[in-house]
């Protein structure tokens, strides 16, 4: 199914553009995402509900509508400043039971850059479980252009019982009595923890933790809570 769209003010356009708006695609249980990489692995996952985009794509399953669109409604539409041509609406992705043995536990993250990055790489280093509480949407507009696509690979909960997850070693990131990651040998199903740019994990997820477990750096009091994240995720891994 093909169409052309020649107004920005074509109610289609509008409704793509709302999705910018967090209540909004929440409530439409819709998210946008940009780039023929994502949407490639939209298009994997089946996840895709329509695209936008200058020219037809070819062979793209029949029941996705494509809308064809100028330049200056692509600019409208995009939220990248120099758009690649292709922006793609995606129903919210299902939640499935945690089954892995790596979990990643985001406790308050909230910088989008942060949480996009740390996404991105779980899905590198093998923690395809992700849980959120609190901090970021993983559908901020941020988050996914930092995720690169990897958000359709993941299995991300925000809502769970931690005390749920009997059969899981929680280590959890923290200064104060403290093991050295690289003296850290975990179980075979463990959950890392990380905690709010600002004040760290939250004293409720603490005192759940089997293992407090740091980093240890010099010359400056702390790193990144993306670049902690990706160091300790490959330590854990390996």
């Amino acid at each position: 199914m093909i169409y052309e769209i020649k107004s920005r003010q074509n109610d289609k356009i509008k409704e793509v553009v709302k999705l910018s708006n967090m209540k909004s695609s929440k409530e439409a249980k819709l998210f946008k995402i940009e780039g023929f990489h994502a949407f490639e692995m939209a298009l994997e996952a089946k996840a895709v509900k329509s695209v936008f985009t200058y020219k037809e794509i070819k062979d793209l399953p029949s029941n996705i509508p494509q809308y064809i669109v100028s330049k200056e409604i692509m600019e409208k539409i995009s939220y990248a400043k120099n758009p690649q041509g292709v922006v793609v609406v995606c129903n919210y992705i299902p939640v499935r039971a945690i089954t892995s043995n790596k979990v990643l536990l985001l406790d308050d993250v909230c910088d989008p850059g942060n949480v996009g990055t740390l996404l991105r790489t779980a899905l590198a280093f093998g923690y395809k479980d992700v849980i959120m509480l609190g901090g970021c949407s993983q559908y901020n507009e941020k988050v996914l252009q930092s995720t690169q696509g990897a958000i359709f690979k993941l299995n991300i909960v925000n809502d769970i019982d931690i005390n749920s997850l009997k059969d899981y070693e929680i280590l959890a990131t923290e200064i104060k009595g403290s093991v050295e990651l690289s003296k850290v040998t975990p179980g075979p199903k463990h959950i890392l923890v990380l905690g709010n740019e600002a004040h760290g994990v939250s004293n409720k997820i603490l005192s759940l933790a089997s293992k407090r477990i740091r980093i240890d750096i010099s010359d400056i009091e702390s790193l990144n809570v993306a670049v902690a994240g990706a160091i300790a995720m490959y330590k854990l891994s390996n």
